[in-house]
């Protein structure tokens, strides 16, 4: 084999070796790409899980200490247009208009 045919059949082993590293650095971020839509997925579902016990909890025990908190917090934090989705919550009235910002 002369020096010639040696440089391009390196070239091409080089060639290939780039393209199969590109396919697996795709493979490789659509794998972490699953696994953290998954993670958030987990995440979320665990959340709807816990919110939902919470919530469950302080509807058959309001005068806990548990059910006084989470009426609080959920009063206190809720914002204006989700306050809807707990129907036990007291409508809030708008903030009122300040001088500054009727301006």
């Amino acid at each position: 084999m002369t020096d010639d045919e040696k440089l391009t059949a390196l070239e091409k082993r080089k060639a290939d070796i780039r393209a199969a590293q590109l396919r697996i650095n795709r493979q490789l971020r659509a794998v972490q790409s699953r696994k953290k839509s998954k993670s958030r997925s987990d995440d979320t579902h665990r959340k709807i899980i816990a919110g939902a016990l919470a919530l469950e909890h302080a509807a058959k025990n309001p005068s806990t200490e548990f059910g006084k908190t989470m009426f609080r917090l959920l009063n206190q934090y809720t914002r204006p247009e989700d306050r809807w989705l707990f129907e036990f919550l007291p409508p809030r009235e708008p903030p009122a208009e300040t001088p500054e910002a009727a301006e």
